[in-house]
């Protein structure tokens, strides 16, 4: 099933400090990320998959077309910028 939701995320930042939360735009495929619009920039599924480590949950890495990159919890809830 694909669906589009804003989902309000934890967004920690790349010296893993929180930055608040957010409202992302979160595209899901078989409830799977696969596109994320957060701050003002679209990143789409770069098919690396992941795990975070201090919580044991599954993620995914997203990039822009300008190669910035975030990871981002297979819910949409979280984000972990990179």
């Amino acid at each position: 099933m694909n669906s589009k939701q804003t989902v309000e995320a934890k967004v920690i930042d790349t010296n893993h400090q929180l930055r608040g939360w957010m409202n992302v735009d979160v595209e899901f495929h078989q409830n799977l990320t696969v596109e994320v619009v957060h701050d003002g920039k679209t990143y789409s599924y770069t098919g690396k998959d992941g795990v975070w480590m201090s919580t044991g949950r599954e993620t995914r890495e997203m990039a822009t077309m300008e190669d910035a990159r975030l990871w981002i919890t297979l819910d949409g809830r979280t984000v972990l910028e990179d």
